[in-house]
């Protein structure tokens, strides 16, 4: 069964549709109804297990409460809010229903306004986020207390209950990562955004955001290298499959300068990867160790076309569990193989292949792990697969495999750090670059 860990899951986690097909105004409840049994149906007919993440008769019964209490006509996006009410009940990252976000996308592009501030969420507050433009009128930490004259609270509350993800964490961090859009599912958008800000000293003040201030700082790249003295700090924040290429040349220029500058210490930056395709971790452990691993020992898959033929016998629509392992071999002998200490750091956005690879780290242990851990399990599922529902055209995302990690630990845990550590990003790079310049 090659190539499994090939994770287009990924992007179920942190990405919403590119397309869409259907009439977005005037859905009938009755089509919305049956778009929730087409759904219900299809999700169980595909995931190979799904008493793995959910409670399978609470979310059947969850079903027939959506399907039940519908009242039309609907708008697309007014479907969604209906019944991705769902979506936390399945307690995974790769099992969801989608908004199409060219909605979204062509509602900004007739002038409607982009949600520009970076945020965080803390509790049922909403901060500004670290990474918040100098230019910017607003500062990192502030409180966003109104937004439009609507108190911040149930809104995030609204979000957060119909975010899909292993834990609430990880539902807070989906939020967080496209909070303008769940802002316009949820309100229908604006003209423009009018915040009111509290300070630390609680002064507030309220401003109409202009995204040419308010915004992120930069644009965060998939990729980069930086230094502190003998540290080398590399951090990756997806594993594409898309990119592969650029992937694997970025890694090979990084680790060549890496070994130029004769740096003793390592810390690669997972915190936010939220998966991808293993052929990159792999390219990447390769740098970091010559030991033979797997990513797992055992899977649970549903049986499809696709993959019938690795599994002799086997028919469409079975379930197959199995011991399985998928040994990689890193050359003996590669160029610029890091040979100081390293470590990796994960968090809240580490998910899908990334804690495929920080769980693979830590089986084998090939580095210890650091951060505050992660909000999804180390055991995942993947190989997601997509459907269009037929009235709605919203899209729905389920898995065609459960995977147990190379320990045979099958438990619902997530990452635990060897290391554990708190704060910004920043201090967490610091204190990780501290303790291992002294062990």
């Amino acid at each position: 069964m090659p190539n499994v860990h090939t994770c287009i899951a990924a992007l179920a986690l942190l990405c919403l549709p590119a397309c869409v097909n259907a009439q977005s105004d005037g859905i009938d409840a009755s089509a919305v109804a049956a778009d929730v049994t087409e759904w219900e149906n299809w999700l169980f007919a595909t995931h190979p297990q799904p008493e793995f993440s959910m409670d399978v008769g609470d979310v059947r019964a969850r079903f027939d409460q959506v399907r039940d209490g519908l009242e039309g006509p609907y708008s697309r996006r007014e479907a969604w809010l209906a019944l991705a009410v769902l979506n936390p009940h399945f307690a995974d990252g790769h099992v969801t229903l989608r908004l199409p976000s060219e909605e979204y996308e062509a509602w900004l592009a007739d002038g409607g306004a982009d949600f520009s501030l970076p945020v965080r969420i803390e509790g049922d507050q909403l901060r500004v986020a670290d990474t918040i433009a100098e230019e910017s009128r607003v500062r990192a930490g502030e409180t966003i207390t109104v937004i439009n004259d609507q108190p911040v609270g149930p809104l995030i509350a609204a979000a957060v209950s119909r975010a899909n993800g292993d834990t609430p964490g990880l539902r807070r961090h989906v939020v967080e990562t496209r909070f303008a859009s769940y802002l316009w599912a949820l309100t229908g958008g604006a003209a423009d955004w009018q915040v009111t800000a509290q300070n630390t000293h609680g002064q507030t003040r309220t401003i109409t955001l202009d995204p040419q201030r308010e915004r992120a700082g930069q644009d965060p790249e998939p990729w980069s290298l930086a230094f502190q003295d003998d540290a080398a700090i590399l951090t990756l924040n997806t594993f594409a499959p898309t990119v592969e290429a650029e992937f694997d040349a970025f890694i090979d220029a990084s680790f060549a300068e890496i070994t130029a500058r004769g740096s003793e210490i390592l810390v690669i930056d997972i915190s936010e990867n939220g998966g991808g395709a293993h052929m990159l971790s792999d390219h990447l452990l390769a740098y970091l160790t010559d030991q033979r691993h797997t990513p797992l020992s055992a899977v649970t898959a549903r049986i499809t076309p696709e993959n019938q033929a690795l599994i002799p016998g086997s028919e469409p629509g079975q379930v197959i569990s199995m011991p399985f392992a998928q040994w990689v071999e890193p050359p003996a002998e590669q160029a610029n193989r890091f040979e100081g200490r390293f470590a990796f750091l994960v968090g809240a956005g580490t998910y899908s292949q990334a804690i495929v690879l920080a769980a693979t780290v830590q089986d084998f242990d090939i580095a210890p792990i650091a951060g505050p851990g992660t909000e999804g399990r180390a055991n995942s599922t993947g190989q997601v697969q997509l459907h269009r529902l037929a009235n709605t055209d919203l899209e729905a995302a389920a898995p065609i495999y459960v995977f147990t990690r190379a320990s045979g630990d099958s438990s619902s845990a997530p990452i635990i750090p060897d290391l554990p550590l708190s704060g910004s990003r920043d201090a967490q790079i610091d204190a990780l670059i501290a303790h291992l310049r002294t062990h």
